[in-house]
């Protein structure tokens, strides 16, 4: 889908030109928990996740959507946060990293999107060495990608024969206001 894929582009651009710190960004197929098997990424890391929440349909194939945008952050670490902790402000940086993954898109609009705004935030379990944490927005988009195999039918040289004729009124079939003879 043509405008998903400018969604994700627009979303992992808005990353790379305002979050410096992010190494790698992707699509989310839960990566993390697989990184035995999957392709190696570096960290920290930005996965997209979509999900369409309502559709309403518009003409010719076009759809205005409210979609729900899964931003996770995975930070590879054995530090902790907890005081006096050798290597604290190590594992705090990675609120900061989520601070300022917010402010990339609350509140933002873009070429593909409207109306972004967080609506949930939330740690997720890695089992592993790193910290995964998901913050989630929605956001408007206007699809158009049935548009393209949209067809109107249009009809040339039709000729059209009219027959005029007179219908009869109905009688009064129900009997509902004749006078009785009573």
């Amino acid at each position: 889908m043509k405008d998903f894929k400018n969604l994700y582009l627009e979303h992992e651009k808005r990353i790379s030109d305002n979050v410096a710190e992010i190494r790698h960004s992707d699509l989310w197929s839960e990566q993390v928990s697989f990184m035995a098997e999957e392709h190696p990424f570096k960290s920290p890391a930005v996965f997209f996740g979509y999900r369409i929440l309502s559709a309403e349909d518009q003409a010719e194939g076009i759809q205005d959507l409210l979609i729900q945008v899964d931003v996770y952050l995975f930070y590879e670490t054995f530090a902790d946060t907890s005081k006096g902790s050798k290597k604290q402000q190590k594992a705090l940086d990675f609120l900061d990293l989520l601070t300022k993954i917010n402010a990339c898109f609350h509140a933002s609009n873009g070429i593909y999107y409207s109306n972004m705004r967080r609506t949930g935030f939330s740690p997720v379990e890695t089992g592993g060495a790193g910290i995964l944490y998901v913050q989630r927005y929605v956001c408007s988009m206007i699809d158009d990608s049935a548009k393209e195999l949209y067809v109107n039918m249009k009809f040339d040289n039709i000729e059209i024969d009219v027959i005029e004729e007179i219908v009869p009124l109905p009688g009064n079939l129900s009997n509902l206001y004749e006078l009785s003879d009573r």
